[in-house]
């Protein structure tokens, strides 16, 4: 529900409206675009003192609908599992237990932001070539 809302935002602030429909050309080239630097963003998330999950942006993408889209995919995906992640990293296993415990759940997250890059990347690349 968070990502729905987080992409229809990016989607909303990546154009003020659509002049017309784009080809799949057009979106095409606006995905290749979009994945030259996509990977340039790094980040992470983490737990404020309020115990809500935010986004740690460490490197920029350059590109705005990028960063929102990385970091909404992350919240998005973690959130439910943060009480888990929380939970392993306060018990008392040995460290390597604990790390091996978290790359579990990260590997299970790892499909759901997978698919909100995709879909997010998408529809960013429909907006523009619709500009």
């Amino acid at each position: 529900m968070i990502l729905a809302a987080l992409t229809l935002l990016l989607v909303q602030s990546a154009a003020p409206a659509a002049a017309s429909t784009p080809t799949e050309e057009d979106v095409a080239r606006e995905t290749a675009a979009i994945d030259k630097v996509f990977d340039k963003w790094q980040g992470g998330v983490y737990k404020k003192e309020d115990d809500k999950l935010t986004c740690r942006m460490k490197q920029s993408s350059g590109d705005q609908a990028v960063d929102l889209l990385r970091c909404g995919a992350m919240i998005g995906c973690y959130a439910p599992r943060a009480e888990e992640l929380d939970t392993i990293a306060a018990s008392d296993a040995p460290a390597e237990d604990r790390k091996a415990q978290m790359q579990e759940v990260m590997d299970e997250v790892q499909p759901c932001i997978e698919k909100a890059h995709r879909e997010g990347k998408r529809r960013i690349a429909i907006v523009r070539a619709a500009e």
